[in-house]
């Protein structure tokens, strides 16, 4: 309600943001699919093929919460004014998702291998045969490479676009990610379970897109094949069907996972166990 108080019915703007394999993808074609924001469609300003519904987060998806306002995405982030649009932020069980980023870590880069990932904690192997990790490292360090913040006709800072922010494993890079999210008053957003999404799907979407202001069209059409495509970075990530499978069976959530009792234990502790309970996540 806040959001439709603040923003004009035509300015209305909605779509996904979230870290890397959170089903961003899927998000933004399901709202495509199926809402409209006929007030922004119908009028002459932005036309008939304009919905409201966005690609992505104008300061790009992937981003902290931080780059909103002080960032321009290069794709969709253009002539948008920030306000007008409401985040639709996807979060994914902790423990799934670390398996998901085991498979594809996009622009998340630490050291792992498939035979020990999620590698919370460095074994011998992790460490390298020449010591190449400090003997006293208690935990794996992620990197993750998000854009230099630009917005519009401001010098690039950096040229190559790379900004860095390192944490301390995937366990803090979930926890402050989606911590900061939670913690914003500033301004409208809403949070969606991943899980919501795949198993709930056109209640969720509904509930979404009214709360933007938008309106759903009389069918509700699904999304069966990948969400993210099948090539580039994207290969091999999985369809409607096969997601129903791998997370529709809780007793297979640890299956094949966390299968090192140390990186059970550091999970264990260093998961924020207020954002596990608050969005429904049974502890490990």
């Amino acid at each position: 309600q806040e959001y439709r108080d603040k923003v004009p019915p035509e300015h209305r703007l909605m779509g996904p943001a979230g870290i890397f394999n959170s089903a961003t993808n899927l998000l933004n074609m399901l709202l495509k699919l199926n809402c409209v924001n006929t007030a922004r469609r119908g009028s002459k300003k932005y036309g008939r093929t304009n919905t409201g519904m966005m690609l992505q987060a104008p300061w790009g998806k992937h981003n902290p919460v931080a780059w909103r306002g002080h960032h321009e995405a290069a794709v969709g982030g253009k002539g948008i004014r920030q306000a007008d649009f409401l985040p639709i932020v996807m979060i994914k069980d902790p423990i799934t998702w670390m398996a998901s980023m085991c498979r594809h870590s996009y622009e998340a880069r630490w050291r792992h291998f498939n035979g020990h990932c999620p590698n919370l904690v460095p074994n011998k192997v992790d460490k390298g045969p020449r010591g190449r990790l400090p003997i006293t490292q208690k935990s794996m360090a992620v990197k993750v490479k998000f854009a230099t913040q630009h917005i519009g006709n401001e010098p690039m800072p950096d040229q190559k676009n790379r900004t860095f922010v390192e944490y301390s494993s995937l366990v803090d890079l979930w926890n402050v990610w989606y911590g900061d999210w939670y913690d914003v008053v500033e301004f409208p957003r809403l949070m969606v379970r991943f899980e919501d999404l795949m198993f709930h799907a056109e209640d969720t979407v509904t509930q979404v897109c009214e709360c933007g202001g938008g309106t759903m069209r009389s069918w509700f059409r699904y999304v069966e094949d990948s969400a993210k495509g099948q090539y580039g970075p994207h290969a091999g990530s999985a369809g409607f069907l096969a997601s129903l499978v791998t997370y529709g069976n809780s007793t297979l959530r640890m299956k094949g996972i966390l299968t090192d009792e140390k990186d059970v234990e550091y999970a264990r502790q260093h998961l924020d166990k207020g954002l596990m309970d608050i969005f429904g996540y049974a502890p490990i």
